[in-house]
């Protein structure tokens, strides 16, 4: 079957129908940014098709990304593909963003096949498959996909005025990362951004944590200052964490999977840490562990010598249900108050078995 081809001549505020498809666009003289709105899916060179709604497409304005068009999502928060153009002439200066569509067969979306800005004669053709641009050619070069990685990590401070010394290279749409990062954090960040680059780029990540002079034992106090400002730690869990070179091992359990990975993400932002362990168990779903966790909790927080500790936003002394064995744990200011939420648990709860790992408060 013959492509059909379809030109769109778009201006602000002027929609043009095209059989099922309506398109706008507004264009910027800069980068020739361009505003497509389309009301049905639109297929972008490589295969990559979009849903109804409002995209950008512009020129990558980098040394070495000569004819590179970039597709964005509206707000240019999301980069859907990268692709290199065939340099394209006409004889007529279109007067407004002109955009042709090809549709190779019945029933499939439209493709973007030219693009023309106003007031030149030069546009861009984008090569479909099986056309005469190859598969290869529908990528930018290696060193536009640098450009583009460097300056995605400027826009997110990924810089060494904020202590990331990160060194970009690129082999065949293969990036690689080395260098330093203040925290691994930032180490997962600069990936990402190195994963934007471009549509079908493989990123490996050499990044390692840089040396924050910090001793294990800081380390651990602001590992454990992290976690206790996680605003989902309550009694019912109970989490730790200890420190050996720089590498955060995690242990405690809690109620939901999700707050496992939670608590790691928390320790990521703490600078110096350089690995996490995170041994952190899920405790099983079970009716009868949550009634023995709220029986527990009214035996100990309504006796008169603990209320007290309800007033702060975490209280010390936690209780971890798990098939109906009560562990307790954290900190109480006195031996006595340690025999004492021990022996009402035990005499209050019809729990199989009461460990008392509650640690006294050492004063002075």
């Amino acid at each position: 079957m013959f492509a059909r081809m379809k030109t769109l001549s778009m201006v602000l505020c002027l929609v043009v129908i095209c059989l099922t498809l309506s398109a706008t666009a507004m264009a910027s003289d800069s980068d020739k940014k361009t505003i497509i709105t389309t009301n049905q899916p639109l297929e972008i060179p490589g295969k990559v098709v979009l849903p109804a709604g409002k995209y950008v497409m512009k020129l990558v304005d980098l040394p070495g990304s000569r004819n590179v068009v970039q597709f964005f999502n509206a707000d240019e928060t999301k980069l859907y593909a990268m692709v290199m153009g065939i340099p394209d002439y006409r004889l007529e200066t279109p007067d407004k963003p002109e955009i042709s569509l090809s549709e190779t067969e019945k029933g499939t979306p439209y493709a973007i096949r030219e693009w023309f800005y106003p007031g030149s004669n030069y546009g861009i053709e984008f090569p479909t498959s099986g056309s005469a641009g190859d598969h290869a050619s529908t990528y930018a070069s290696d060193s536009a996909v640098k450009s583009i990685v460097e300056r995605n990590l400027e826009k997110h401070h990924l810089t060494p005025e904020n202590g990331a010394k990160i060194r970009v290279a690129v082999d065949d749409r293969i990036i690689t990362l080395s260098g330093t990062v203040p925290s691994l954090k930032l180490m997962r960040e600069a990936e990402e951004q190195a994963r934007h680059a471009g549509k079908g780029v493989l990123v490996e990540n050499h990044l390692s944590v840089a040396d924050a002079r910090k001793s294990d034992d800081q380390l651990a106090k602001e590992v454990s200052h992290a976690l206790r400002m996680y605003p989902r730690y309550d009694i019912f869990d109970w989490i730790e964490g200890t420190v050996h070179n720089g590498v955060v091992t995690l242990a405690g359990a809690v109620r939901e999977p999700y707050r496992k990975s939670d608590y790691a993400r928390l320790v990521e932002e703490v600078a110096g840490v350089k690995q996490i362990e995170n041994e952190v168990r899920v405790l099983p779903l079970s009716t009868f562990d949550d009634q023995i966790r709220y029986a527990a909790y009214r035996a100990i927080y309504r006796d008169p010598q603990f209320r007290t500790y309800l007033i702060g936003p975490n209280p010390p002394i936690h209780i971890v249900v798990e098939n109906g064995k009560v562990t307790l744990k954290g900190m109480v200011a006195t031996p006595m108050e340690k025999q004492l939420a021990e022996m009402k648990v035990r005499s209050g709860v019809m729990a199989f078995d009461v460990n008392n790992d509650l640690q006294v408060e050492k004063l002075g």
